[in-house]
Protein backbone atom coordinates (compact mmCIF):
# COMPACT_ATOMS: atom_id res chain seq x y z
CA UNK A 1 0.00 0.00 0.00
CA UNK A 2 1.35 3.44 -0.69
CA UNK A 3 0.56 6.60 -0.35
CA UNK A 4 -1.20 8.65 -3.46
CA UNK A 5 1.10 11.71 -4.23
CA UNK A 6 -2.20 13.92 -3.27
CA UNK A 7 -2.51 12.39 -0.03
CA UNK A 8 1.27 13.08 0.61
CA UNK A 9 0.45 16.50 -0.37
CA UNK A 10 -2.14 17.11 1.82
CA UNK A 11 -0.13 15.61 4.35
CA UNK A 12 2.61 18.48 3.86
CA UNK A 13 0.36 21.28 3.34
CA UNK A 14 -1.45 20.29 6.59
CA UNK A 15 1.90 20.28 8.29
CA UNK A 16 3.06 23.75 6.80
CA UNK A 17 -0.24 25.46 7.94
CA UNK A 18 -0.13 24.15 11.42
CA UNK A 19 3.55 25.29 11.67
CA UNK A 20 2.59 28.73 10.12
CA UNK A 21 0.05 28.91 12.59
CA UNK A 22 2.33 28.60 15.82
CA UNK A 23 4.69 30.57 14.55
CA UNK A 24 1.86 33.04 14.06
CA UNK A 25 0.44 32.76 17.24
CA UNK A 26 3.94 32.62 19.38
CA UNK A 27 4.43 36.33 17.52
CA UNK A 28 1.02 37.65 18.38
CA UNK A 29 1.45 36.65 21.97
CA UNK A 30 5.17 38.11 22.19
CA UNK A 31 4.24 41.25 21.26
CA UNK A 32 0.83 41.06 23.05
CA UNK A 33 2.48 40.09 26.09
CA UNK A 34 5.21 42.98 25.84
CA UNK A 35 2.46 45.74 25.12
CA UNK A 36 0.48 44.77 28.18
CA UNK A 37 3.78 44.49 30.47
CA UNK A 38 4.48 47.81 29.81
CA UNK A 39 1.13 49.11 29.51
CA UNK A 40 1.05 48.05 33.22
CA UNK A 41 4.59 49.48 34.55
CA UNK A 42 3.46 52.93 32.64
CA UNK A 43 0.59 52.81 34.06
CA UNK A 44 1.42 51.82 37.69
CA UNK A 45 4.01 54.97 37.27
CA UNK A 46 1.12 56.99 36.02
CA UNK A 47 -0.83 56.57 39.20
CA UNK A 48 1.96 56.48 41.87
CA UNK A 49 2.34 59.76 40.24
CA UNK A 50 -0.92 61.18 40.80
CA UNK A 51 -1.36 61.88 37.00
CA UNK A 52 -4.93 60.31 36.34
CA UNK A 53 -7.16 63.58 36.47
CA UNK A 54 -4.32 65.46 34.68
CA UNK A 55 -4.28 63.43 31.25
CA UNK A 56 -5.81 64.69 28.47
CA UNK A 57 -5.17 62.05 26.00
CA UNK A 58 -3.30 58.87 25.96
CA UNK A 59 -2.05 56.03 23.30
CA UNK A 60 0.12 53.38 23.68
CA UNK A 61 2.29 53.06 20.48
CA UNK A 62 4.98 50.62 19.25
CA UNK A 63 8.35 52.04 18.69
CA UNK A 64 10.03 49.70 16.03
CA UNK A 65 13.47 51.19 16.60
CA UNK A 66 13.07 50.52 20.38
CA UNK A 67 11.64 47.10 20.01
CA UNK A 68 9.05 49.00 22.58
CA UNK A 69 5.93 50.18 23.89
CA UNK A 70 5.40 53.95 24.85
CA UNK A 71 2.78 55.55 25.78
CA UNK A 72 2.14 59.04 24.13
CA UNK A 73 0.51 61.64 26.45
CA UNK A 74 -0.78 64.55 26.35
CA UNK A 75 -1.80 66.63 29.97
CA UNK A 76 -4.74 68.72 30.14
CA UNK A 77 -2.32 71.58 31.72
CA UNK A 78 0.26 71.33 28.91
CA UNK A 79 -1.86 70.63 25.55
CA UNK A 80 1.09 71.93 23.83
CA UNK A 81 3.47 69.59 24.35
CA UNK A 82 3.45 65.92 24.88
CA UNK A 83 5.45 63.07 26.34
CA UNK A 84 6.69 59.76 25.86
CA UNK A 85 6.58 57.52 28.25
CA UNK A 86 8.92 54.77 27.86
CA UNK A 87 9.92 51.61 29.78
CA UNK A 88 13.55 50.82 30.45
CA UNK A 89 13.77 47.12 29.50
CA UNK A 90 17.04 46.11 31.95
CA UNK A 91 15.35 47.95 34.85
CA UNK A 92 11.19 48.55 34.20
CA UNK A 93 12.18 51.94 35.42
CA UNK A 94 9.71 54.65 33.45
CA UNK A 95 11.51 57.17 31.92
CA UNK A 96 9.53 60.38 30.76
CA UNK A 97 10.66 62.78 27.46
CA UNK A 98 8.55 65.87 26.52
CA UNK A 99 8.32 67.41 23.13
CA UNK A 100 7.20 70.73 21.70
CA UNK A 101 4.74 70.80 18.96
CA UNK A 102 7.40 70.85 16.63
CA UNK A 103 8.91 67.79 17.96
CA UNK A 104 11.81 69.02 19.36
CA UNK A 105 12.66 67.56 22.99
CA UNK A 106 11.99 69.57 25.89
CA UNK A 107 14.86 69.21 28.37
CA UNK A 108 13.90 72.26 30.80
CA UNK A 109 11.55 71.12 33.28
CA UNK A 110 10.37 74.71 34.12
CA UNK A 111 8.80 74.46 30.69
CA UNK A 112 7.77 70.37 30.74
CA UNK A 113 7.09 70.22 34.34
CA UNK A 114 6.49 65.75 34.17
CA UNK A 115 9.43 64.88 32.79
CA UNK A 116 12.08 62.91 35.43
CA UNK A 117 15.71 62.94 36.03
Amino acid sequence: MSITKSKKARNILIIIIVLVLLIGGTVFMFFYNKKKESTEIIDSYITENNYEDLIKEKEIVFDSKQGNYNAEIIFKDEPENFYEFYVEPSTNKVNVAAFDSENVEITDKSKAKYIND
